[in-house]
């Protein structure tokens, strides 16, 4: 945006299985079972939902993994119809497609997962390296490698179904939610309640079962004994309790496994991160810069999108420790000056063409698994480059296997022919890896529709990118003038209010900071040195 206060400081930021015939469904990983997904509440359905009883139901798959997913679904050896033009769903996209219930089979079982980390030649040299099921993009040729399973049971002559569930039976990948569609979801459990939880499971996986990529992000976290309760289980059980986590899992007293919903039209299934491989395959996509380095992908759970944005300044690791944040940039390639949390994760940044020199790049590399990268290019006062010196200076940034962030311009990042789209279409002409989009927004109007504002254009800038939002730096601050205009405390704490809530109902907004963390940066402050001032509590209260 226009030059701040201490302009020069910023620029140094889861009834029984008999019923569900689950015993086949969670036997050997090629044999038969059910079939799902995983889900979150939204309901951007590209096809309309058949009334249960009256046609066929739907299963939307949601990809909030921060990276590609190629859907695999595989079905029981019962007669079940298998799926082929199964989707490819870029980060923040989702397909829905008719389950086949009806056919000679008069029902469908089956299962749905996330594919990660494919390329080759469908039909030749596809592979995967997680959820792997054949040399095909669209269809699954083979039983699955271990993976996350949305499992499904659709049946027209059992008045009960659909039933369904999320099985990390033979192994955790990307976290799985599944919701019915067009129920009403119970308050505590039960019919047509929501299994899975969105949440970062790998993180919880023993060592010893964990499989990384060479760049050493995990990718899958295998169970040792499936039938057997081990510390697998009882790790992800205590994170997930409504996912199966062994196979006689639903056999314990008081278990949250399976469930049904006879009255819903369809469900939902959403494919969560951390898991997987960030790298992309060869397969075409709308979303430009895809490349071949590694990047991280991981989308925060509610609450832990929420960061702030820091100087060095007294008090700011004191300030920092007590603001709830999960994360903080300083829009340097170094924390120090500022003791990290922990818990908190910091996030490096390349500022500006002056700082792609080898020992900054190698200060990210040790310091964070996501990069920040040239700070309001299109400001004079600030990083002031033009598209074509970033994407020349771009390569080195690839190199360094972070999750990179493109270019955090000013203003207009939702416009054509803008700096930003300049960019992103010069990234894609090059074959250049983007990650993820930090925006910048402040707010002149300080009144009540001000989080519709911003809403509307973190939306925009989605809609045209198609990728990850980050929002890196926000408040409301009023530049239209010579001299900034910021807003009562009052006004403040209200847009603190209404702005977290909506931030943290976006699924496609992974990371939001406040500007800033301490008065000495902007008045709009949340501490002044180690004391929280009135906005400090609701924000560290938020999501």
């Amino acid at each position: 945006m226009r030059e701040r206060p201490l302009s020069s400081l910023r620029s140094f930021r889861p009834l029984l299985f008999a019923l569900l015939l689950v015993v086949a469904a969670v036997s050997a990983v090629a044999s038969g079972g059910f079939t799902g997904g995983s889900s979150d509440n939204a309901k951007d359905h590209v096809t309309e939902a058949a009334a249960a009883g009256d046609g066929e139901h739907t299963v939307t798959l949601r990809n909030q993994t921060g990276s590609r997913v190629w859907v695999g679904a595989t079905v029981n050896a019962d007669g079940s119809t298998p799926l082929t033009d199964l989707p490819v769903l870029d980060p923040g996209k989702s397909a829905t497609i008719t389950v086949p219930e009806r056919s000679d089979a008069g029902h469908w079982r089956g299962k749905f997962f996330a594919r990660q980390g494919c390329g080759g030649e469908s039909g030749s040299t596809f592979h995967c390296a997680v959820g792997d099921c054949g040399p095909y993009a669209d269809r699954c040729t083979t039983g699955e490698q271990p993976v996350s399973l949305a499992e499904f049971n659709f049946d027209p002559a059992d008045a009960a179904a659909p039933w369904y569930n999320v099985s990390y039976v033979n192994a955790v990948s990307a976290a799985v939610t599944i919701t019915p569609d067009g129920a009403t979801p119970p308050e505590n459990g039960g019919q047509c309640a929501s299994v899975g939880c969105p949440v970062d499971l790998l993180s919880h996986c023993p060592p010893e079962n964990l499989t990384k990529d060479k760049a050493g992000k995990p990718l899958v976290c295998v169970n040792p004994n499936r039938d057997a309760k081990t510390a697998y289980s009882e790790a992800l059980t205590k994170q997930c309790p409504t996912a199966y986590a062994w196979s006689k899992h639903d056999a314990e007293q008081g278990n949250q496994v399976v469930r049904q919903c006879s009255e819903c039209k369809g469900m939902t299934v959403t494919f969560h991160g951390t898991g997987g491989s960030d790298k992309p395959g060869t397969e075409p996509g709308n979303n430009p810069g895809h490349g071949d380095e590694p990047g991280s992908g991981d989308h925060p759970a509610a609450g832990h999108a929420r960061g702030v944005a820091l100087n060095p300044v007294d008090g700011a690791a004191q300030a920092l420790d007590d603001s709830g944040a999960s994360w903080f940039h300083n829009w340097t390639s170094s924390s120090a000056g500022v003791a990290k949390p922990k818990g908190v994760e910091y996030v490096p940044t390349i500022w500006g063409a002056g700082s792609v020199t080898d020992a900054e790049l190698d200060k990210a590399k040790k310091e964070g698994k996501n990069l920040l990268t040239f700070n309001e290019p299109d400001l004079p006062q600030q990083a002031d480059m033009t598209p074509e010196q970033a994407l020349d200076l771009w390569p080195r940034l690839e190199k360094t296997g972070l999750n990179l962030g493109a270019p955090a311009v000013a203003v207009d990042a939702d416009k054509p022919g803008s700096w930003l789209d300049r960019f992103m279409k010069g990234a894609q002409e090059r074959g250049l890896r983007v990650d993820f989009i930090p925006v910048h927004w402040y707010g002149s109007d300080f009144g009540p529709d001000a989080s519709k504002q911003l809403a509307g254009y973190l939306k925009r800038v989605h809609e045209r990118y198609n990728k990850p939002v980050w929002l890196t730096e926000y408040a409301l601050i009023d530049f239209t003038k010579d001299t900034p205009r910021y807003p009562s405390q009052e006004e403040q704490n209200a847009f603190i209010t209404s702005s977290t809530k909506m931030l943290e109902g976006l699924d496609f907004v992974q990371r939001y900071a406040w500007f800033a963390l301490s008065t000495q940066t902007s008045p709009t402050g949340l501490y002044d040195g180690a004391n929280a001032k009135g906005g400090a509590k609701i924000y560290r209260d938020a999501g």
